[in-house]
Order: C-alpha cells, then structure tokens, then sequence
C-alpha cells in the first residue's frame, strides 16, 4: 500500500496547538508557566474521561467465558495506543540519524508522538454496545431521520468535541493536531459517493452537527470535492495501521489460547483443516462480496499457511509456561515485522510531497490474521443466536427512546431518559432529528451490561430495585 501525504502550511507550527473552543493561543506567561505540551494534555484528559472507562465493559469480538480472559475495547485500546506511540518514535529516530529526510522528514518531525497516542486512545470511543452489529442497527434505524445516521467513527469524533464532560465547553477541547489525526475518514457521509472506492458510503468521520470541529481541524487542508478521497494526516495513518495490526495480533492470540482458531494445524499445506478454511472463506465471499478483502481466497490460504509455517506454534496450546512464551515471542515478531513494514521516504514523483508505504505482504498478512478471527469465531453457528438477540435489543432501545422522546404528551415520557440524556432533550431544538441523535447518543454510550439491564427494564423482563442505578445512566 502506498500513497502520498500532506505537505504542510509555512504556519503549521503555530496552528498545531490551537484548541478548537478556548481561542487561538495561550497568553505568553501561561504558555510559560506550563508543564505540558499541548499534545500531552490532549493524550491526559482523553485517558481520564469516563468514554475511554466505558469501554472496559465493551467486547472486542466475544465477552470473557469458560475461564478465558479476552481482549475487550479497552485493552485493544490501549495497545494501539503503544503501538502507535512506538511507531511515530521510530520514525523520529530514522529522522534523526538521516535515513529519512527531505519532505519526508518534515513531515515526520511534525508528527507529535503524543498527538498520535491521543488519537489512538479515541479511536473506538464511539464503538457501541455490541459493536458492528449495534453500529450497522443504530445506521439503519437512523438513516433517513438524521443525516449521516450512526458511525462508530463519526460518533467518536462527537464525543471529544462536544459530548464528553470537562468543563463549561463542549467535549475535551483538543488540539488541531489530535483531532486531525483521530480523523481516520476524513470526510463527510456521501450517500451515493461517486468516488470509484464508495469509500464515503460505507465509512466517514463526522457529521453534519460537528462540522465546526471537523473544519477546525482540518483548516490545513483543501476543501472536499466530489471526486477526490480526502487525505488523512500522518498521525492518521499511523492511528489506522497501529489499529489494525494490533487487533489482527492478539484476537488470534486469545482464540488460539481458546481453542478456537487452529494455527497448529493451518501450517501444514497437506492438512484438511487448510481446505476448511478456504471453503469457509468461499462462504463469507458469497454472502458478502463487498466485506471481503481485496485479495483472492487462495492468496489469503497461502499467507496464513506460510505465516504459521515460519513461526507459528506448531501444536495446539497446552496452558504451559512454555507454550505462553513461545505465543509471545510469535507476536511479537508479528508486531515487530508490522511496524518496520511502515515507511515514510521522499516522494520521487511528485516533487514537495512525501511518501507513505506500508510492504504489501505485511498488509496482506493482517488481511490474513483478521479473516481467521472472521472465520472460526465471528461467524461461528452459535455467534448467530447470540447476536440475533443483540440486534433485537438494540432496535427496541431504539424505537423505545424515539418514541419517548415525543414532545406529545400522551406519546413522549422524557423521564425514562438518564438525566444528561433528559437535559439535552428538553433544552435541545424540538425537532426528530435533534431527538434522534440524543437517542443515538444515549445508546452508543451504554455498556453492554447496562445496555441489557436497560432493555429488561423496558421490556418489563424480570424485576429490579426502584432506585436501580441503571435509570441514573449518562
């Protein structure tokens, strides 16, 4: 994967450290009196606020059972966070003994390693309960209500400008530099994109309602048109491959452990199990052609067979001290390939612009990695119950708090919103769309426990206390 990234403003220096609801610049003697860049206080108030606690209570892939200890939002956090720091002080280092230089090393000395893990530590704070399966109910219940409907993505940029607590101003007030660089699509949802990619279709970073704080941090870049994708920042790319090879390292780790994904077995070319998988991968293609990666199945069985074949376990996991050792020093080689495998360098073909490439096979093999957890624990025959259940539920939260939120006397019944939900609502513009996005609000910040404690006390489903704290949510 290669392309070019941003050049930047003579004034880059000075715009970096804006915040988006404080003003331009701090008075001198402030800015003196100082203890922390700009960038360390945006990675502080995002590790302290409670959106990044929530998500201790919201899964990865599947919830802890059976005495296994998995990955959920939290811990995946905070390892793309390290990972993404790591990676921009790797690229200082290059920077510093001239292996990267030119525009490329301008670049990268403008990066802030503390910007990146910042951003890092917000990308899945506007991950619902649930999930992909919550985002895809949340979308479609809200779609033709409100403009953009629900993203997880979008909605994580809301929460660190507007909806998080810290002061009299909306959400956490960061910097231009940390909001760019959270900004993973940065764009706006198109509908219909005409965009070859229909990138702008499936995925976009914020909505109508934020975009003050999408033009704020983006003031560096041209305006969006209709047929060119949008770049992302430096800090953005590192965010996204820190994400992504990260999350494809330790869920086959976890389910390794569990017994479920069979890497011992996949690195035998001669095995059946080899043959399984390619037949599921076949599955997955024909049900949805459009989630399926940009590779052919056998390119996906071959990788995963020489990547197990090299270094992967070569038995199933056995609970030993050795057998744990040799599954860290796997992922670790993993994560040390993926890290080197990103590269920025001088742009030979486009004079004043810088290069970003990350090695082809690195990014076929998280390709690889992820379809494993895709094949053998997301579409599992018993998943399919479990989240049926999980989609009826969020639906019916859904159409509960819609209808709720009814100025009609006789419809509506703000009291069974939280109290901040309620404030919002009654003081908000009394119109669907500014009800619906206070629901959507409401919803993607529950945990999956109260999300489910909630639903029961709804749907009348057992019975609970009538100071329950459950009503207190928000």
């Amino acid at each position: 994967m290669n392309r070019t990234i941003e050049g930047l403003p003579e004034d880059w220096e000075k715009l970096r450290s804006q915040r988006l609801w404080t003003g331009d610049e701090e008075p001198e003697e402030a800015a003196a009196r100082r203890r922390r860049r700009p960038a360390e206080r945006d990675r502080d108030r995002i590790l302290y606020s409670a959106a990044l606690q929530r998500l201790s209570a919201v899964t990865q892939v599947t919830a802890p059972e059976l005495g296994h200890s998995f990955h959920n939002r939290l811990g995946h956090t905070l390892k793309v966070a390290q990972v993404g720091r790591r990676n921009v002080e790797r690229l200082h280092r290059l920077v510093a003994r001239g292996e990267v230089d030119g525009k490329a090393a301008e670049v990268v000395r403008a990066t802030d390693p503390d910007a990146v893990e910042a951003a890092c530590l917000a990308h899945d704070l506007g991950h619902p309960p649930f999930g992909h399966i919550a985002e895809e109910v949340l979308h479609r219940k809200s779609k033709d209500i409100v403009d953009g409907g629900f993203e997880g993505n979008a909605q994580s940029f809301r929460i660190v400008t507007r909806l998080a607590v810290r002061n009299v101003n909306p959400g956490l007030d960061l910097t231009r530099e940390t909001l760019d660089s959270i900004l993973k699509y940065p764009w706006k949802h198109w509908p219909k994109d005409p965009n070859p990619a229909g990138k702008r279709e499936k995925k976009w970073g914020y909505y109508e309602d934020d975009r003050e704080a999408f033009d704020f941090a983006r003031s560096r870049w041209p305006a969006e048109t209709k047929d060119e994708l949008p770049e992302k920042c430096l800090g953005a790319e590192i965010m996204d491959w820190a994400d992504d090879l990260t999350y494809a390292v330790h869920d086959v780790d976890d389910f390794f452990r569990a017994g479920l994904v069979p890497l011992d077995r996949l690195r035998n070319p001669d095995d059946a199990e080899l043959k399984r998988f390619k037949a599921r991968l076949e599955e997955l293609k024909d049900e949805d052609a459009k989630a399926f990666p940009s590779y052919s199945i056998d390119e996906l069985v071959a990788t995963v067979q020489e990547t197990m074949s090299s270094d992967g376990p070569g038995e199933p996991y056995s609970h030993t001290t050795s057998a744990r050792a040799d599954l860290r020093e796997f992922g670790s080689k993993l994560i040390t390939e993926f890290l080197e495998a990103f590269v920025v360098s001088e742009d030979a073909e486009a004079a004043g612009k810088a290069r970003l490439d990350i090695d082809p096979p690195a990014v076929r093999k998280v390709a690889a990695l992820k379809m494993l957890v895709r094949v053998y624990v997301i579409h599992r025959p018993g998943m399919a119950v479990v989240q049926h259940g999980q989609r009826r539920m969020i639906a019916e939260l859904f159409d509960c708090y819609l209808a709720a939120s009814s100025p009609d006397r006789d419809a509506g019944n703000p009291h069974l919103f939280p109290p901040g939900a309620r404030e919002r609502l009654l003081k908000g513009p009394d119109d669907m769309k500014s009800r619906a996005r206070v629901v959507l609000d409401l919803i993607s910040g529950l945990t999956e426990s109260s999300a489910t404690q909630l639903h029961h006390r709804l749907c009348g489903v057992g019975s609970g206390p009538a100071l329950d704290a459950i009503a207190s949510i928000g």
